[in-house]
């Protein structure tokens, strides 16, 4: 996989595909956020499953769902950032966020696939090719590209 070292201007390729996955990730936090500040309206919009105007039902995967988002604002979100801004600073800590943030990139559609499968199955497959796949090629891109990140060109076998 040596064509992802090849430099595409200031970084290799595996980097620029990790660095489109994780604004990807940003979109989905960005989702997570717009359903906090308007509900019902993310509802409409397919982003929610759960309506609180919904039955007992609905209101209760509504609230289980505003719990997630939360969570996803919390924890992911500043991964997220914190990967961004080691990324294109080629630090240590950005390789490592950012594979924190795949992790969860990966996680939680399949946690979607095997959840909402006969229910909601074309959020499912959105969450995999939106998130899980481009996630995996970033794991895989940064993995490939290690060496670039300063602190461990010394691991890699000399300064860079």
């Amino acid at each position: 996989m040596t064509f992802m070292k090849k430099t595409f201007g200031p970084y290799p390729l595996g980097i620029w595909i990790a660095l489109i996955a994780l604004l990807l990730s940003f979109l989905g936090w960005l989702m997570q956020a717009y359903s906090l500040i308007n509900w019902e309206e993310a509802v409409k919009l397919g982003l929610q499953n759960g309506s609180f105007r919904g039955d007992e039902i609905e209101q209760a995967l509504a609230t289980k769902e505003r719990g997630e988002a939360i969570a996803d604002l919390i924890w992911p979100l500043p991964i997220a950032i914190i990967a961004l801004v080691g990324l294109l600073g080629r630090k240590l800590y950005g390789l490592i966020a950012a594979m924190m943030e795949f992790g969860i990139c990966v996680y939680f559609p399949l946690f979607y696939l095997f959840q909402l499968w006969d229910t909601y199955i074309s959020t499912a497959i959105g969450a995999v090719i939106l998130w899980g796949i481009p996630s995996v090629l970033g794991i895989i891109g940064l993995w490939i590209n290690r060496g670039y990140f300063k602190e461990t060109a010394i691991v890699e076998g000399g300064e860079k």
